[in-house]
């Protein structure tokens, strides 16, 4: 489970204390209360992609268990490299994106860091040295790229691989292209938007979603309690009721329309709102978005 829905606190929209209030006090959050109760150890992965400002809103929620002392006497562990990817910031709750060990709060409720230094994955050194000085950010030794060139070969055929592009914009851009040359009809779902232009452009979901059979997507939200942000599937046919989608293992599911808001802190409500059907094209992906996933085959930009 997602640490934002394990801990009421969503897409990040309230201040820690307004959280805590509502997880106490509405009946929405009537299971967030009841797991926080009942929680006596809490694991977070890949914890470099936990903000500042998300660890000491998880702090305020878990004190609601005992107040008197740090994360509500809960045990935090820990996991993850915080030179993988940093959090993502988000200007309009307030969230400068950086990294939860540059809290005080981080300093206090941590006390022990242990430190893996055996690599278990992999035993070649030469192969070890090229990772880490990629980790390090520091210029490859010729043997490093040397390592790295020989390992260029053709791909056995296969599924078309997934482009990783850095930022959104070339996500969109790429999807858009590939789904006109894709094989069949075109059908366009529009949303119903209500809201400032401006604060509707930060919404994931597309305003207009193009789709066509057979052709790759990723849900934007959790839908259900089997289908989760994240979760990539196909297109099995289209229709007025919705797409229909294949997810492999998890069977193929009718999706429909949800609604994506923008919250502005400032004056306590939406100021943006879009119904529209929680997936997007998924011929590329942002590195963000596909941190995480298991993709068979994939191309970075």
């Amino acid at each position: 489970m997602t640490i934002h829905r394990w801990a009421g606190i969503d897409d990040g929209r309230y201040s820690s204390k307004e959280i805590a209030t509502l997880i106490k006090e509405t009946p929405k959050h009537r299971d967030t209360l009841e797991r926080l109760m009942k929680a006596d150890t809490l694991i977070i992965d890949e914890i470099s992609m936990l903000s500042d400002k998300l660890f000491q809103q998880l702090e305020e929620v878990c004190s609601l268990k005992n107040p008197d002392v740090i994360f509500g006497g809960i045990q935090l562990i820990l996991c993850g490299d915080f030179r993988q990817l940093p959090p993502v910031p988000n200007v309009q709750y307030n969230d400068e994106g950086n990294f939860c060990f540059q809290s005080e709060l981080f300093q206090t409720a941590v006390p022990h860091r242990v430190i893996l230094c055996d690599i278990i994955r992999q035993q070649d050194q030469t192969l070890i040295k090229a990772i880490q000085e990629v980790s390090e950010g520091v210029e490859l030794t010729e043997e490093s790229l040397t390592l790295i060139n020989s390992m260029e070969r053709p791909l056995p055929t296969g599924p078309p691989s997934v482009k990783l592009f850095a930022t959104n914009n070339l996500v969109d851009d790429y999807n858009r292209r590939r789904i006109l040359n894709w094989r069949g009809e075109l059908i366009e779902y529009s949303a119903v938007d209500t809201g400032d232009k401006k604060h509707l452009s930060k919404i994931l979901a597309p305003q207009k979603l193009w789709l066509k059979e057979g052709c790759p997507v990723v849900l934007l939200r959790n839908f259900s309690k089997v289908l989760y942000n994240g979760l990539q599937g196909y297109i099995v046919s289209l229709g007025k009721d919705g797409p229909v989608v294949d997810f492999g293992s998890l069977g193929v599911h009718r999706i429909t329309k949800i609604k994506f808001t923008v919250f502005s802190p400032v004056i306590g409500k939406n100021v943006a709102e879009r119904m529209q059907y929680p997936l997007k094209l998924a011929f590329a992906l942002s590195i963000h978005k596909a941190q995480g996933m298991t993709l068979d085959r994939f191309y970075m930009f």
